[in-house]
């Protein structure tokens, strides 16, 4: 086997392993990773909102989703006449130096495309969008029952629970005739909170993250809970802040 053979083939065997490589790194990539981090600065932005809105007694107006801008138009390329090449002794040593490159140019641009692949699928799980009719909807429903239900957390009637939801802490602290319309707003509370998590995870394509994304928020409610509010630890013992 002369030399030019030999590299020829050493270069494709670099493509068949850069290829395996790839393979192997779109089965590991495929399973897109919950983004917590993410997840974690949305939440702590959300309950924020909610907080301030319950403080002043007002709605707030949802946030209205980012309008892409169009691109400028690219101006076509002008093609530029290449000189021709010198004349070579023989067309046998050009063709033995195309043979022996093009092993190595696929393998460079198989590399490349499995960095892109893999880099856009970390970029992709890193975000989570909250930008969507249902997930804005499900925000200002929230702002609106957080204005009614914040003198009930005041008085330490309610507290929120260790998974993100809202419970009556002492019924003892509203008059007897107001429990029943209490225990309807905390179901209305309820309600617009799962459909707050539920609305997030279905927006970003992942209805499974939405139980992950409910403790995110759970922690959030309470590590963002103005003084005196009360909360369950995860062991269920009520505990004021």
């Amino acid at each position: 086997m002369t030399r030019q053979d030999w590299l020829k083939t050493q270069g494709w065997r670099s493509v068949l392993v850069l290829g395996l490589l790839m393979a192997l790194s779109a089965c590991v990539t495929v399973n897109i990773y919950f983004p917590a981090a993410a997840a974690q600065k949305l939440a702590d932005q959300v309950v924020g909102e909610v907080y301030k809105a319950a403080a002043k007694g007002a709605l707030l107006a949802p946030v209205a989703p980012a309008t892409s801008v169009p691109a400028p138009p690219v101006a076509p390329a002008v093609s530029v006449p290449v000189p021709p090449a010198a004349p070579t002794r023989s067309a046998a040593p050009a063709s033995n130096a195309l043979s022996m490159a093009s092993p190595y140019h696929a393998a460079s641009y198989l590399l490349a495309m499995g960095f892109s692949a893999i880099s856009g699928t970390a970029e992709a799980a890193a975000n989570l969008d909250a930008s969507s009719p249902g997930v804005q909807s499900a925000r200002a429903q929230l702002e609106a029952i957080a204005a009614q239900m914040r003198p009930y957390f005041v008085s330490g009637a309610v507290g929120f629970t260790a998974n993100g939801l809202v419970a009556i802490h002492d019924a003892a602290a509203v008059p007897l005739q107001q429990r029943a319309a209490l225990n309807g707003l905390v179901n209305s509370n309820n309600s617009a909170l799962s459909n707050l998590y539920q609305q997030i995870a279905d927006a970003n394509g992942h209805p499974e993250w939405e139980g992950q994304i409910q403790q995110t928020f759970a922690q959030a409610w309470i590590n963002k809970a103005p003084a005196g509010y009360w909360y369950q630890s995860p062991s269920g013992q009520w505990q004021k802040k």
